[in-house]
């Protein structure tokens, strides 16, 4: 991992040259959840979460699993031209919360799951935790009722670099 490369919580998602920011069409883009260090690479986590920040007229993710076009987790080996995208409001404001280091953080990367074990394993056999999102008050982040978002993936789609395999997957009373 090169020195300046951060691993974070929110904030704006480094992304090499050549790669398209991931969206949900022209006018939406995707929210950054987290990025982090995996093997000699960047794992960059993406998903639609404006509905789950407060905007009921979004046609955001829903209970159960959700489609691709929802999510993407992105990876890369090449960390030489990174570039931060900047999400902004018309009125120049950051659309996405404030960066937080992964353990700065009560949500989990590469993790046991701490709820809904019982779901995960009769749900999803064989997978594992890539990444935990939890609800959080201060960003005003909210999946129904005590919700829980995860990205699974297998063991050897991990070994393997495999991110396109990911599954997104959300849990709520």
């Amino acid at each position: 991992m090169n020195e300046g490369t951060k691993e974070y919580w929110w904030g704006f998602a480094a992304l090499p040259d050549g790669y398209e920011y991931p969206s949900r069409g022209e006018d939406n883009p995707l929210t950054p959840v987290c990025q982090f260090a995996y093997g000699d690479g960047l794992v960059s986590v993406f998903a639609d979460l404006d509905y789950f920040f407060g905007d009921i007229e979004a046609d955001g993710g829903h209970l159960g699993e959700w489609d691709r076009a929802f999510f993407r987790v992105l990876y890369t080996d090449d960390l030489s031209h990174l570039h931060e995208h900047e999400i902004r409001y018309p009125d120049g404001t950051s659309a996405v919360p404030e960066p937080r280091g992964l353990t700065d953080y009560p949500s989990l990367v590469l993790s046991e799951p701490t709820c809904w074990q019982d779901e995960l394993a009769q749900d999803y056999p064989g997978y594992q935790v890539l990444v935990q999102l939890e609800e959080d008050d201060d960003i005003h982040l909210r999946f129904y009722d005590c919700g829980t978002l995860f990205f699974l993936i297998k063991p050897e789609d991990l070994a393997a670099k495999r991110f396109d395999r990911v599954r997104c997957v959300l849990y709520s009373f």
